[in-house]
């Protein structure tokens, strides 16, 4: 499944985040660095004030240029592994109280799967979540028939606002999962808007087996 077709709103939102960091940092590094060379004498503080903050935002670019190539390659690993199945990023949310720890001792699973991105895949079997790197490995299976509904819910965020995210119902546990969803490209790693979540969903309700429908 081509990454763009699940997620097309994000992908045009991450070219124009990346091409405005990029110029933005470009104009305040080279623009500065050309007022300072065409200054005769120059001022110690400003000359100090320049490099440090070139070099803020520099180090800022390349952090999250790091960050997102690194869950970019496990996505596209898993995409190779998986042509015709959902590839995604997933991150439980820490607000949200779930059963996942239980989930994974039921399981025999000993894995720390904390509150960062993972990759997530959906195909016949259910859906699953895998380490990062270029050679992920699948750290534990939701199967179909242990998932009840899935259903977008509005949760809280930090600063008071709200975003949508995917409630997972897995079964037996009372308490649904909550979870982001979303992708990484050029420098950025995200979760994905409505429209976006929206496309997610009916494709995920299109992998589960009709008889678990």
């Amino acid at each position: 499944m081509h990454p763009h077709s699940l997620t097309p709103r994000f992908h045009a939102r991450a070219r124009i985040i990346t091409t405005l960091a990029i110029a933005a940092g470009g104009l305040v590094v080279v623009g500065g660095g050309l007022g300072l060379l065409l200054e005769p004498d120059p001022h110690p503080g400003i000359v100090a004030a320049y490099a440090v903050s070139s070099a803020a935002i520099v180090a800022l670019v390349a952090v999250f240029a790091v960050i997102t190539a690194r869950h970019a390659r496990t996505l596209r690993a898993l995409r190779e592994r998986h042509p015709d199945d959902i590839v995604l990023l997933a991150r439980r949310l820490p607000p949200v109280v779930s059963d996942l720890p239980a989930f994974l001792r039921s399981k025999g699973v000993v894995a720390e799967v904390g509150d960062g991105w993972y990759a997530a895949v959906a195909d016949e079997r259910g859906i699953s979540v895998h380490s990062g790197g270029s050679d992920p490995r699948e750290i534990v299976l939701m199967a179909w028939d242990e998932i009840g509904e899935l259903a977008m819910v509005r949760t809280a965020t930090v600063g008071g606002d709200s975003r949508w995210s995917i409630a997972v119902d897995v079964r037996p546990y009372a308490t649904p999962m909550t979870v982001d969803v979303g992708s990484a490209a050029g420098i950025v790693t995200m979760a994905l808007d409505a429209g976006d979540i929206s496309a997610v969903m009916r494709a995920l309700e299109a992998k589960r087996p009709a008889a678990r429908r």
